[in-house]
């Protein structure tokens, strides 16, 4: 490649894991991908080896700096760092579950390149992992070695513990990754590895000027395609309708949608494909649309098709920006707080059937039935493929029941696991995923089911006991050093402000630290109570009592 050339090629895994070596560099960021990405990935993979394994699987770009290493072909990854790290963990994973010994030395060869003096060739790791030395032992102890992702109550012990944000979770996707392999035989992953290597494929782009790269990976990321899915759906639509008039008004109307729906428009056409089909995506939007919505003769294309997306683009305007007078004020809140603390909105596709079909009856408790089956599934850790699943089958359920009441009153279709949610509640919940999302839905619970969200953009999660008190504080001589370590992260400790936390407020003592907020008039949440309660006390008994207050009115008041 000349100087300054852009390199643009499709690779499949096997040329990506054997030709090049990555670099990530000192500004990316850690690795932070989690069970859902990690589930999310193996699933797609899975499901395309069982029934596409002779089709390639587009797994998406990466955008490269070519750093002319005379020793190895080496790149900087500038964008893909996520997807490269996990299949790197997922080679390890891979030779540690199969005794093939052409399939194992494949996948270390991939890991790790053995020195060999004779040849001039030096050792080198697949991805080098720059400024991050811990990493480099991790790698070293746990991937790089035959056997070392079999260390799973180690691994598991590191994923819980470590202040090391890329260790902590390559730690927690080896497990996610081998607690999926250990689930199938040896010769499906033999046959799977197979499909990974030569089916699976990235497209790259590569440059050696740095500017240029960067430049690529914004256009990427920010731009994306010059011709998205839903352009190329319009063109399908409006092309169908011959009368010119009629073509006219429908291509109008089709950008209107699009103009006020703008970045969310391809996500409102992802609903409605999801109402339709009833199923996950398996495929990009066009393909869903062509091959299991057009194909099957579920919905003719041109003005059926746009018909159809009017009426449920009248739904999103009605039943997410509440442009009706007919919905209530708790359903008005309960939305509000879904939309700002849901990991995902596979939610929406059985919001909008269900008003397709039975019109506004019975809707906030259908909105209430659905928001807590989609939340319980959440936090006691089902994968995004089995939360869709138990979405769609909300789906075909509306679609065979003949009225609201008795779909509303099916406990068996919005079952959780209460016991294991109460476990996962009663533990250590700061930091995780959904500690805002449940501290808000506490708030809905016990305050009419109303919240004040003047500035939710920051409402944060706040301890009320710090997590570093002063070792002159009130709270060191209120608390031993054991119920500090054992109680600051419960849920019974934790509050939210609706504003920025201030640093210089977190240490002091509770009844200071409750002047300085009322004097400052930061924004608690009136539910709380937690600050402008009339008690100066916070013991050890304060926060279990809590703790189980609103343990108990989250799992057996949570509808």
């Amino acid at each position: 490649m000349t100087k300054n050339e852009i390199d643009a090629k499709k690779s499949n895994i096997n040329t990506i894991f054997s030709d090049f070596w990555f670099v990530v560099p000192e500004y990316q960021r850690a690795y932070v991908w989690d069970n859902d990405q990690v589930n999310e990935l193996l699933d797609d993979l899975w499901f395309a080896f069982e029934n596409k394994k002779d089709s390639e699987y587009f797994l998406g770009s990466l955008v490269l700096k070519n750093l002319n290493n005379n020793n190895f072909n080496e790149y900087e990854i500038l964008d893909g760092q996520q997807r490269l790290t996990t299949l790197f963990l997922l080679m390890g994973v891979i030779r540690d579950s199969v005794t093939n010994n052409l399939l194992v030395d494949f996948c270390s060869k991939n890991i790790y390149q053995e020195e060999n003096p004779f040849a001039g060739v030096p050792a080198r790791k697949r991805i080098v992992y720059k400024i991050r030395g811990e990493v480099d032992e991790f790698i070293n102890t746990y991937i790089k070695i035959a056997d070392g992702t079999k260390k799973v109550t180690e691994l598991e012990e590191i994923s819980k513990e470590s202040d090391h944000l890329t260790i902590k979770n390559m730690a927690n996707s080896i497990v996610v990754l081998s607690q999926f392999f250990d689930m199938k035989n040896e010769a499906e992953i033999t046959e799977f590895a197979q499909f990974l290597f030569k089916k699976v494929v990235f497209i790259y782009v590569s440059t050696e000027n740095r500017e240029d790269a960067f430049r690529l990976f914004t256009i990427l990321n920010n731009r994306g395609l010059p011709l998205t899915s839903s352009d190329i759906l319009k063109s399908i639509n409006i092309g169908a309708i011959e009368d010119e008039n009629e073509s006219n008004l429908y291509a109008k109307s089709w950008e209107e949608m699009e103009g006020q729906l703008d970045d969310e428009f391809d996500r409102f056409l992802s609903f409605v494909r999801t109402i339709i089909v009833k199923d996950k995506a398996r495929s990009n939007l066009l393909d869903e649309f062509e091959e299991k919505i057009y194909g099957k003769h579920l919905l003719e294309k041109g003005k059926p098709t746009i018909d159809l997306l009017k009426k449920y683009k009248l739904y999103y305007d009605k039943l997410l920006n509440f442009e009706t007078s007919e919905i209530t004020n708790e359903y008005k809140n309960l939305i509000t707080i879904m939309l700002i603390g849901l990991p995902s909105r596979d939610w929406i596709p059985p919001l909008f059937y269900y008003y397709a079909k039975y019109g506004k009856e019975h809707l906030t408790a259908f909105l209430k039935r659905l928001e807590n089956k989609f939340t319980g599934d959440w936090i006691t850790q089902l994968t995004p493929t089995q939360r869709i699943e138990n979405m769609n089958k909300i789906l075909k359920q509306i679609e065979s029941t003949p009225n609201p009441e008795e779909l509303v009153r099916n406990d068996e279709l919005f079952t959780i696991d209460k016991e294991y949610l109460r476990q996962i509640l009663s533990r250590n919940v700061y930091g995780r995923r959904f500690a805002r999302y449940i501290l808000l839905k506490y708030e809905f619970l016990i305050s009419d089911h109303t919240v004040h969200l003047s500035d939710y953009k920051t409402i944060s999660v706040e301890h009320i006991m710090p997590q570093n008190p002063k070792h002159d504080s009130t709270w060191v001589q209120v608390f031993t050093e054991e119920e500090r370590k054992e109680w600051v992260h419960k849920l019974g400790n934790l509050t939210l402000i609706s504003m920025k936390k201030n640093t210089q407020l977190n240490n002091l003592d509770f009844v200071e630290k409750k002047k300085r907020y009322l004097e400052k008039r930061i924004d608690v949440f009136s539910g709380s109570k937690i600050f402008i309660q009339t008690s100066d006390d916070w013991k050890i008994d304060t926060i279990k009592n809590r703790q189980l207050e609103m343990i108990g009115k989250l799992v057996n008041d949570g509808y």
